[in-house]
């Protein structure tokens, strides 16, 4: 297969034609490394080889725009390029991006267990359901809440004292408060010690 001619796209790549017809697009960086111009040969290894770096760069690419507006878990941002690009190229970019120090998972879930717990007040339960969902594993996770202040009891009564302060008399609200510290993420039985709620 022979390269007859190549075009610069609006989206700013390098449009490729052989044999008289389109081939595809690539990154001006990949048709510049690979050393390709009118009349260059490609065989179905070289076609594979420019296919793949193609396909890295755009992974690559995606995921530092993804990382320029928030923070992921390698799980989140792998996901995320699986949308746009091949397995073996998401894998790649994750890599990478982990590499240049982008991406730390045990950071990240020290971090988002430390917010989880005095930001947004979630019990122990929560904390560990959000950080499985971001595909965190069980060994970050469990470091992570080891580091968390443990008093339930104590965080179930100051959040039933600011938001259900009359859960102690009123039968109604003491099972709406319970719902809603368990929702929460804290445990049945710290919740009913607090509400002096009987088994």
């Amino acid at each position: 297969m022979r390269i007859t001619d190549f075009k610069k796209t609006k989206q700013g790549r390098i449009a490729l034609f052989a044999d008289g017809g389109f081939l595809f697009s690539v990154h001006p960086d990949t048709f510049a490394s690979m050393g390709l111009c009118v009349g260059s040969e490609l065989d179905e290894d070289a076609l594979r080889e420019l296919e793949a770096e193609t396909e890295l760069k755009k992974a690559k690419d995606k995921a530092l725009t993804l990382l320029s507006y928030k923070e992921y878990t390698t799980h989140q941002l792998e996901d995320r390029l699986l949308r746009h690009v091949q397995d073996d190229a998401a894998q790649q970019a994750v890599h990478r991006m982990e590499e240049l120090g982008l991406l730390d998972d045990d950071d990240y879930a020290v971090r988002f267990a430390r917010d989880l717990s005095q930001r947004k007040q979630f019990g122990i339960l929560r904390i560990r359901q959000e950080m499985r969902r971001r595909g965190l594993s069980e060994e970050q996770i469990s470091y992570a809440v080891s580091l968390l202040e443990d008093n339930p009891e104590e965080q179930v009564r100051e959040l039933l004292e600011k938001k259900y302060p009359a859960a102690w008399e009123d039968e109604k609200v003491k099972r709406r408060a319970f719902s809603a510290m368990v929702r929460m993420g804290y445990r049945t039985e710290d919740i009913r010690r607090v509400l002096r709620i009987k088994e």
